[in-house]
């Protein structure tokens, strides 16, 4: 049976599902129908009574309410409309249903009204043959034909947009991510405590990009890729728990370049499985794991290298191989070719996040590892680092077969799973935020510029729009963030000038003092608490003694910190009653309500400037709200400059836009800083360095002779 694709406000979002063919019957019979709303399929998946609940359908309309759909119980039972009294198996079926997402709304507040829901439920049995529309007391058996004539809510009991928004929320269960933090102590409506508060519950409800990023499935590999904020993470983990409990024999894993990533992933997957089965996640099924791996932890790499019995390399030993920059590539290729051929099937699933920090060659060893047919989703930041602008593609990944054929490739077509999702939005930045982060990370207020984008075009792909359409090569542009990349929440709670400080020290000494009163009076006068703060430091080789300095400045006022790697586990962040410390690197891929970026002078300067001006592009993007930029000399007086100027264009970006030869030109710099390693690379580097230096020195002086007139000058 064919039915017309009628073009209706209807979003489809596609779990994981049974049978291809009934559901795109569905599918098309309900936008023949005209119905309207967020459709989705093979999802939620909820419990009764310890009983797992998977749904087929469900379908979220404004004038319909929530309408539950079973797909299945008819079967290829019936030739003719007989059915009734309806069968007990499909009363028993629907009550069952109604009862599980019954629950589940009517534990949301917001979705009540005295002891009765918002809005209508209804469960709905679908008849794949014959055009019946039949009801049995609350229960309905309707034929793909006479979904038309399911009926609909009085016009005064519509849900408001707040309510249909708290319903997707409820379903998708990202509610259960607010509050993470109950914050207690905010009573004041005018403290910054409350402001991060209500943004956190206006984050909760996911939009439409993220739904289709977080439920849809895709039966082999998937990209999703968007801004740093997009809500990449919390995708990937709400994708990773549905998926678990759907398919809880399934091995899956997930995956990550930044230790820290640990906490955080346990965390969301925890909370979410927990929302929907009432039960912890069964980690012998569900791993959380480095892509690397050390020798205290397994990783996606030490897993391949153990079941091929290929040799395992740490960080040093891979550096003094393959040079620092391309350690871990250099590990994994060696890996790769040293393995016998052909798939290991260690995981049935695995999902990638920070795609952007790790080698394609990691990429090949993961798909080598994953069962047929090949269930791997990575998410991928559009613009970790202001140079990095290309995606590369699934082919450069992955690679290609003996015929030279792309072993992934990425289709999106209509009515089905997308492979390549975008999140266009930015949820952690604010957008004056955001814009003088990019101004200040491109340096356009100063002369030269660090860097520019060498297709203008760019620009737009990541949700800024140029005043008369003016963005090209040679010319003097004005760019803004487009207003649907914007959330509303914003504006209504910060503004700029509470949320965007600079401010210049005479001394560090002095910098560090006034930074640790004002997270001290933040916390007692602001309602905000320890672990709202992150301090960041842009020079990763000072940053143990500077954060030693700061905790010192920490304890004479009462307040407790702590240096994750140095004085906490290196995979945990975070902590209540203590406030993070850490270098940039460390930093990467996690946010904070309240960031302080010290020494940021470190960020100016002609040497090495385009990484010293990526550095700063990261660090202030790291903030959810309030970001402190604090520094001393010269340095800070042209960032401070830099961003008087973008403020006083009304957070815009005006400026002459280079040539292309000059923006080339600036893309191509390989000026250098050895900063671009994380401080635990460093570490093994100075470590390598100070060994070789002992080694030399204990060699015989006639030996060192020797052996100097051979290297000559090398």
């Amino acid at each position: 049976m064919i039915l017309p694709n009628i073009d209706e406000d209807l979003d489809v979002i596609f779990g994981e599902y049974k049978d291809h063919e009934t559901v795109q019957l569905f599918v098309q019979s309900v936008r023949s129908a005209g119905l309207l709303g967020t459709l989705y399929i093979g999802y939620p998946v909820l419990s009764v009574d310890d009983s797992k609940i998977e749904f087929d359908a469900v379908l979220v309309s404004r004038n319909h309410g929530v309408v539950i759909f079973d797909l299945y119980s008819i079967g290829d039972r019936g030739t003719k409309a007989d059915q009734n009294p309806l069968p007990t198996e499909i009363v028993e079926r629907q009550e069952q249903l109604y009862a599980a997402l019954y629950n589940r709304l009517n534990s949301f507040s917001e979705l009540r009204t005295g002891r009765r829901l918002v809005i209508e439920l209804s469960t709905v049995t679908v008849h794949p043959i014959h055009d019946v529309f039949e009801q049995v007391g609350d229960n309905l058996l309707v034929g793909l034909r006479k979904l038309s004539q399911l009926p609909e809510i009085p016009r005064d009991d519509w849900p408001t947009d707040e309510q249909v928004a708290h319903l997707n929320a409820a379903i998708q269960r990202i509610s259960n991510l607010k509050p993470r933090k109950k914050r207690a102590n905010v009573v004041r409506p005018n403290s910054k405590g409350h402001a991060i508060k209500e943004i956190e519950k206006k984050v909760a409800n996911l939009d439409l990009w993220q739904k289709r990023g977080s439920i849809e499935y895709v039966n082999g590999p998937q990209r999703i890729r968007g801004l740093a904020g997009s809500g990449k993470t919390v995708v990937l983990a709400l994708k990773a728990a549905y998926l678990h409990v759907k398919r809880p024999d399934w091995d899956i894993v997930v995956t990550f370049n930044t230790r820290s990533l640990y906490q955080q992933f346990e965390s969301l997957i925890t909370r979410f499985v927990f929302a929907q089965i009432s039960d912890e996640p069964d980690w012998t099924k569900l791993h959380i794991q480095h892509a690397w791996g050390g020798s205290d932890r397994t990783g996606v790499y030490r897993d391949f290298v153990a079941a091929t019995g290929a040799q395992y390399r740490d960080f040093g030993s891979a550096t003094r191989l393959f040079g620092y920059e391309t350690a871990f590539a250099g590990a994994c290729a060696e890996a790769l070719r040293t393995a016998a051929p052909g798939s290991l099937d260690l995981y049935d699933m695995m999902l990638i996040d920070e795609a952007q920090d790790l080698p394609a060659s990691f990429f090949q060893l993961a798909y080598r590892t994953v069962k047929s047919p090949k269930r791997i989703v990575w998410a991928y930041d559009d613009l970790q680092n202001l140079g990095d602008v290309q995606l590369p593609s699934a082919k450069e990944l992955f690679g290609v077969d003996h015929a030279g054929t792309a072993l992934v490739e990425l289709v999106n077509e209509v009515d089905k799973p997308q492979q390549d999702i975008v999140l266009p939005r930015c949820y952690r930045n604010p957008p004056w935020t955001l814009l003088t982060a990019h101004g200040l990370g491109f340096g356009v207020h100063r002369s030269p510029m660090a860097q520019m984008f060498t297709d203008p075009g760019i620009w737009r792909r990541l949700g800024y729009r140029a005043k008369d359409d003016i963005l090209k090569f040679d010319t003097d542009v004005e760019i803004a963030r487009a207003p649907d990349s914007i959330p509303d929440f914003f504006d209504e709670l910060l503004t700029p000038s509470d949320t965007l400080n600079v401010k210049k020290f005479d001394t560090p000494t002095s910098q560090y003092e006034w930074v640790v009163r004002k997270i001290k009076e933040l916390i007692e006068t602001d309602e905000l608490e320890h672990s709202d703060f992150l301090i960041v430091l842009p020079d990763v080789r000072t940053s143990k003694s500077e954060g030693g300095i700061l905790l010192r400045a920490m304890m004479k006022e009462g307040l407790q910190g702590h240096i994750p790697g140095q004085t906490s586990s290196r995979d945990e962040l975070f902590r209540e009653d203590s406030i993070a410390i850490t270098h940039i690197y460390r930093a990467k891929g996690n946010e904070a309500p309240v960031v302080f970026l010290v020494n940021a002078d470190f960020c100016e300067g002609a040497f090495a400037l385009k990484q010293r001006r990526n550095i700063l592009f990261t660090a202030i993007t790291r903030s959810r709200a309030w970001t402190y930029v604090t520094g001393v000399g010269s340095g800070i007086d042209q960032i401070g400059a830099e961003m008087k100027e973008i403020r006083d264009d009304g957070y815009s970006l005006q400026f002459h836009y280079p040539t292309k030869a000059q923006a080339t030109a600036l893309a191509v710099s390989n000026d250098t800083l050895l900063d671009d390693v994380s401080a635990d690379e460093f570490q093994d580097i100075r470590a390598a360095v100070r060994k070789a230096k002992d080694q030399w020195e204990q060699l015989p002086l006639d030996l060192q002779q020797e052996f100097s007139s051979l290297l000559g000058d090398e």
